[in-house]
């Protein structure tokens, strides 16, 4: 008896069963991928960098292929374990040429994104691996290229490269695009390529060549080995402390993958706010059925084991459809999330989703359980009396009809139904204020990354347009053609009647200390130069202005113990710098760590790091219109504005977050669609008799079906204003430590822009509007004859 009552509940609740279903599936393929990637990203960098073998200290300097002195200083040192030097050569813009691009044909000029150098494929440190995440090998003629190059020239495999270095040029086919544990991350500006040693050699036996190189080294004892470092004072590019450093690095790539799973969890939590509805509604809606079982006899137990029966088809059915949807569905969230990472997931995917859609059964089970608690309520006597037992004595409308005289008698009922029975609306409210924080959420990184202010967290000072020339490892070694480059843009402007002023940010890795020389980082030194003059942000004290002064970062502050007024001393080779403390500031450059000295500052050139970018400043003319300009005068360099520049520095993390809001806004929109269907099918059917007596009193279908869509719409007004409340209080706390673990400490979020705020509630109340006017249309359904079944 019990399954042909179950056989004959499905079929009549076909759209009920349906949606609760659809829901089941969200859930059980949410929670499966997302607790199986959650496992997989908390491991997926641990392991690449294990598989990679990631050394305990990396340095990277340049050398000319003559006398190399830090090599010699590893190979005496008995505090060395194991050490390996691996030459590359670095590439400006003129050394590559594209000779075929399948998505552009007919293309030439390569362009990159940072430093880029070209060595062979690492054997023992520092390994890279294919997409496929399998080794990485080359035969002659062939080359691999970071994904992030390969997707800024819009290269793929099969595409062919020229690389020229001194007088031997060379044609080279993509082989592979590869993941790079160490310079592979969004925040690291040094990329590399790979060749067979075979060609390397070839452009090796050349003289006067400058050469990267890059140190790898495991020490045996590191306090030892950081005294033996800092005595040596070696000039060097910039200096990496082991998988800790690496491992912050891929903060950015993160961030992607914390925002997916934050929308996981949020959905799981609105499939269970919806199932609990469904139970508790169908139990109510079920009243005439339960009175009538009970009065023949069956128990309370076996009516709760009837629901048990249905819904643990639905959850089964639900959650096996899941479970075979979370594996592809996971697939594509850890694609988006973490491009650059070798993920290992052999052994966790089968059993994590197994044990998640097994959840999914017992939780479903145990809301019905408890919800079914409703049924000693229910008795025969509220059967023979259509679900009432007995007089109400508390009014239903909480508005007086006679002062809402202004007021469309639709719009009255809707705001009256809402009022009067908040519980029965509660789950259609929570489930929109969740939807609109699920967008504003992610909005909020994003709008952040892409306000004009975000440049200054990057210690930099925001300017009409950026340049890259390609020539900036030239600069480093030539300063002086950087300076002529510079004064010949602004005299070609001058010349196309623009008045425009230059200048760049250089950088010095020096050792910095306060009064014990034990206690010392390394940190990527600023200066400014240049004809311009710019102001920098400050959290407190000011700028440095004369040559003794400096202002430092707060993490560089707090690690060094020292503050505004302080000494500290910054070395490098065999120069001794004293500075006094002016001012602390932040960066999200170097993982927040770094120093910016006044532009009077005498610091010998010859011990140049690198520049971060040239930067120009047009008077009286905005920054859209400058860079077109400016591309048509120097067709021969990459002119960016802002966020075209501040893209390409951190890898493109604004993109993915862009392709990251149309899935999530695609998911809210479905949640919400279901949601809508869902509650006033059910909201409708025990309104039959109310919709039945108001049509006997002249209601039109027209003024019926805007009584209900002015329900779900009005909610949906309220959640917005809810939902947009929450997440500008909840953003500092959720997305405020991803940027402080950047070095942003104390950064003011961007919670959205007056667009934002217009363009998703509209589009919101478009779609759910759509979905509400489908379900109005069912009172035209509704027979006069059904006004017997009011209660």
């Amino acid at each position: 008896m019990f399954f042909h009552i179950l056989k004959k509940d499905l079929n009549r609740k076909k759209t009920m069963n349906i949606i609760l279903l659809l829901f089941i599936i969200l859930a059980a393929m949410f929670l499966a991928s997302s607790v199986d990637n959650l496992m997989a990203v908390n491991g997926a960098i641990d392991h690449f960098l294990e598989i990679s073998k990631v050394s305990d200290f990396l340095t990277i300097a340049l050398g000319d292929g003559k006398e190399d002195k830090i090599a010699n200083f590893l190979q005496d040192n008995e505090n060395i374990s194991e050490y390996e030097v691996i030459d590359t050569f670095n590439l400006v813009n003129e050394d590559i040429q594209i000779v075929s691009c399948k998505e552009e044909p007919g293309k030439s000029r390569y362009e990159r994104t940072n430093t880029l150098c070209v060595g062979i494929v690492p054997e023992n440190f520092m390994k890279v691996f294919k997409e496929d995440d399998s080794a990485l090998s080359l035969n002659s003629g062939e080359i691999a290229l970071p994904k992030v190059e390969a997707d800024n020239n819009n290269l793929q495999i099969g595409d062919r490269l020229l690389i020229k270095l001194g007088e031997i040029e060379q044609e080279f086919e993509i082989a592979a695009i590869v993941k790079d544990a160490v310079f592979g991350s969004s925040m690291m500006g040094f990329k590399r390529m790979f060749i067979s040693k075979g060609d390397f050699e070839k452009f090796k036996q050349q003289e006067n060549l400058t050469y990267t190189k890059l140190y790898s080294i495991n020490y045996v004892n590191k306090e030892d080995f950081k005294n033996d470092w800092r005595s040596q004072n070696f000039i060097t590019i910039s200096n990496l402390e082991g998988e800790s450093t690496i491992r912050m690095c891929y903060i950015m790539d993160m961030l992607i993958a914390v925002i997916l799973i934050i929308v996981s969890v949020c959905l799981i939590l609105l499939a269970f706010l919806v199932l609990r509805f469904t139970i508790v509604f169908t139990i109510q809606e079920d009243y005439k059925e339960i009175g009538i079982m009970k009065a023949i006899g069956i128990t309370d137990m076996g009516i709760k084991g009837l629901y048990l029966i249905k819904y643990l088809v639905i959850s089964v059915v639900g959650a096996f459809v899941g479970f075979i949807l979370s594996f592809p569905f996971g697939k594509m969230i850890l694609k988006q999330a973490i491009v650059n990472i070798v993920v290992d997931r052999a052994e966790q995917n089968f059993v994590v989703n197994i044990v998640c859609a097994a959840a999914i059964v017992a939780v479903v089970l145990t809301f019905c359980y408890l919800s079914t608690n409703k049924l000693k309520k229910i008795s025969a006597m509220e059967a023979i009396r259509s679900g009432s037992n007995g007089e109400r004595y508390k009014a239903k409308n909480h508005l007086k009809l006679w002062r809402q005289g202004k007021m469309r008698p639709y719009l009255y009922m809707a705001v009256n139904d809402i009022l009067s029975s908040l519980k029965r609306f509660g789950v259609l409210l929570a489930t929109f204020c969740l939807g609109v924080t699920l967008i504003l959420l992610p909005l909020s990184a994003a709008n952040t990354l892409k306000s004009d202010g975000i440049i200054r967290e990057f210690s930099l000072s925001p300017s009409d347009v950026y340049i890259d020339t390609g020539k900036g490892e030239t600069y480093t070694v030539d300063m002086d053609s950087m300076f002529e480059d510079m004064n010949e843009i602004e005299k070609k402007l001058e010349e196309n009647g623009m008045n425009a002023k230059t200048g760049v940010d250089m950088g010095y890795s020096m050792t910095c200390y306060a009064d014990d020389t034990e206690n010392s980082i390394v940190c990527f030194v600023l200066q400014e130069m240049g004809s311009w003059e710019r102001s920098y942000a400050v959290l407190s004290g000011k700028e440095p202005e004369l040559d003794n002064e400096i202002m430092i970062t707060q993490i560089t502050a707090d690690e060094l113990g020292v503050g505004i007024g302080d000494t500290i001393h910054c070395m490098v080779s065999d120069m001794t710098y004293e500075f006094i403390i002016t001012g602390i500031y932040q960066s999200m450059m170097e993982m927040g760590k770094g120093c910016r000295v006044s532009r009077n500052a005498d610091i010998n050139r010859e011990y140049a790091a690198g520049i971060i970018c040239m930067q120009v400043e047009i008077e009286d003319m905005e920054s859209e219109e400058a860079c077109e300009r400016l591309e048509e005068i120097f067709p021969e360099y990459k002119i960016m504005n802002a966020q075209e520049f501040l893209s390409n520095m951190i890898g493109g993390v604004i993109d993915q977050l862009g392709t990251l809001m149309i899935f999530i806004v695609g998911i809210v929109l479905i949640i919400n669609s279901l949601i809508t269907i869902l509650i006033m099918k059910t909201i409708m059917t025990k309104e039959r008799g109310d919709i039945a007596l108001l049509k006997s009193l002249g209601f039109t279908d027209l003024s019926l079906r805007a009584w209900q869509v002015a329900r779900v719409l009005l909610i949906l007004a309220a959640a917005i204003v809810i939902g947009t409340i929450l997440s500008n209080l909840s953003a500092p706390y959720i997305i405020g430590p991803v940027f402080a673990m950047m070095g942003a400490t104390s950064i003011e979020l961007v919670n959205a822009t007056l667009k934002d705020y217009i363009f998703y509630p509209l589009l919101l109340f478009i779609v759910t509007g759509i979905f509400a006017m489908i379900c109005a249309g069912g009172v035209s359904k509704v027979d006069l004859k059904e006004v017997n079944s009011i209660e």
